[in-house]
């Protein structure tokens, strides 16, 4: 039996999640697959990893820790998980800010329900891999990630309160143009402790106004907060919730070009507030913007990964194909384009 789950992009709404902010992403058609049968042991295989037989469901620092963390939730959710094989392969690169790590996580989870009838619903399948994420592999993640990959349609976006955990669908209408990746060849590691820093940050930014949610934190609150860095932090959380808000209309009334402005105003605050570009991301978006892009941004936990382009597919191509160079001279790497569609949520694709 084989299910899989889709990677994902975040149109706008970068390190809100865990903010009780709002985010607005879609699946895409990069996809991870997970094979789930029973086995006499555990075992862990990837065509791109190789494969691992798993004595006990303890924390190795290696990626199968994405797996055995799903398992290790499950069988504390009070479900018994008998030794399964679980096979694994993917489309979607790892370390690019296009959320592998919860596709993989969702499928497994869904994978295991389906094999054993534990009879797990979507937001079962969301809380149980979120918590892998956090307790298992510790990156403190939100929920944005693991939801997108459960509950997307293809051809909408979904404007999703992460306080509330519920969700909007908005159509994808974008009036003739088209949205892509460029891969700055960078990848990240957001176990690595960044991610979890600016996450603490925030929290402390909160302990100190004396709140406990930014839905009830105003930018003039902010003048309590002697820290430059925290108080950067801050700002761009207030202010990147309000940009999804207006993507969001910006989305439902088709005004693309107002909607990449908010891309380029998301990117400026990612890079000098929270401090998670770096300069491979920032020479692509900047050299987007000089020559006439709709909008660019970084996308994913930062620290590299991939940019969002949102223009016409000719002129994206033709841009990149002028910027690859460029970007060659400067870091000595070639970046990579790629078209993006969107696609459902995690789904079953057959059974033996």
């Amino acid at each position: 039996m084989t299910v899989s789950s889709p990677g994902r992009v975040n149109i706008i709404g970068e390190h809100v999640d865990y903010n009780d902010g709002f985010v607005l992403p879609f699946a895409i058609s990069k996809r991870t697959w997970v094979d789930a049968k029973r086995s006499e042991k555990f075992v862990i295989s990837s065509r791109g990893y190789g494969r691992v037989e798993i004595s006990s469901l303890k924390k190795t620092g290696k990626w199968t820790d994405y797996v055995t963390g799903v398992l290790k939730e499950l069988e504390s959710s009070g479900f018994k998980v008998p030794p399964v094989e679980i096979k694994i392969w993917s489309d979607l690169p790892a370390g690019s800010g296009l959320s592998s790590s919860a596709a993989l996580e969702t499928a497994v989870a869904f994978a295991i329900s389906e094999l054993l009838n534990l009879k797990l619903g979507k937001m079962d399948i969301v809380n149980i891999s979120v918590r892998a994420e956090r307790n298992f592999v510790g990156v403190q993640c939100g929920v944005m990630d693991q939801y997108t990959a459960v509950f997307s349609r293809k051809g909408q976006a979904m404007l999703l309160d992460t306080m509330k955990i519920t969700h909007e669908y908005i159509p994808l209408n974008l009036n003739g143009l088209s949205f892509a990746l460029i891969d700055s060849k960078v990848k990240h590691s957001l176990s690595s402790g960044e991610y979890n820093k600016r996450r603490e940050e925030t929290r402390r930014v909160l302990e100190i106004l004396k709140k406990s949610s930014y839905r009830d934190v105003k930018i003039k609150d902010l003048e309590k907060i002697s820290d430059t860095v925290l108080k950067k932090r801050a700002i761009h959380v207030l202010e990147e919730t309000k940009r999804v808000v207006r993507a969001a209309e910006f989305l439902r009334s088709g005004k693309m070009k107002d909607l990449g402005e908010l891309l380029y105003e998301s990117h400026e605050s990612l890079s000098e507030l929270y401090e998670v570009s770096c300069d491979e991301t920032d020479f692509i978006v900047e050299f987007l913007k000089k020559n006439g892009i709709i909008g660019a941004r970084m996308i994913g936990g930062g620290f590299g990964g991939n940019v969002l382009v949102l223009d016409r597919e000719e002129k994206i191509k033709r841009i990149f194909k002028k910027m690859s160079d460029e970007y060659f001279k400067a870091f000595k790497t070639k970046p990579t384009l790629m078209m993006i569609e969107s696609d459902d949520g995690a789904r079953i694709e057959g059974r033996d």
